[in-house]
């Protein structure tokens, strides 16, 4: 029975150790691409999550239809390698009475 907690606990120690920050999933940084390819990165996905700053990050998609059915698109405009204001695509931002 011993052998078993331990083998038990073993797994546990290396299954929690095993996943590190480094295995999380980094987001593409806007900061070290050009314009060309965070747009390109948006028009291939449809719809990624960009990071924007060292704690920044939002959503941008490349048309309507990665949106939920009462949003609409709003343009997006990033900091890049080569452009302070790259429009990168859009967000999607709930549709207002204005917007009728």
């Amino acid at each position: 029975m011993r052998n078993v907690s331990t083998l038990i606990l073993a797994g546990t120690f290396l299954s929690v150790s095993w996943y590190t920050p480094a295995n999380a999933q980094v987001r593409p940084d806007t900061r070290n691409m050009t314009c060309e390819q965070a747009r390109q990165l948006v028009i291939d996905d449809g719809g990624v999550l960009l990071s924007t700053g060292p704690r920044t990050f939002d959503r941008y998609v490349s048309g309507v239809r990665y949106c939920e059915y009462n949003e609409i698109l709003q343009r997006r405009w990033v900091q890049t390698t080569d452009d302070h204001t790259c429009l990168v695509g859009f967000s999607c931002k709930p549709r207002t009475h204005e917007d009728q």
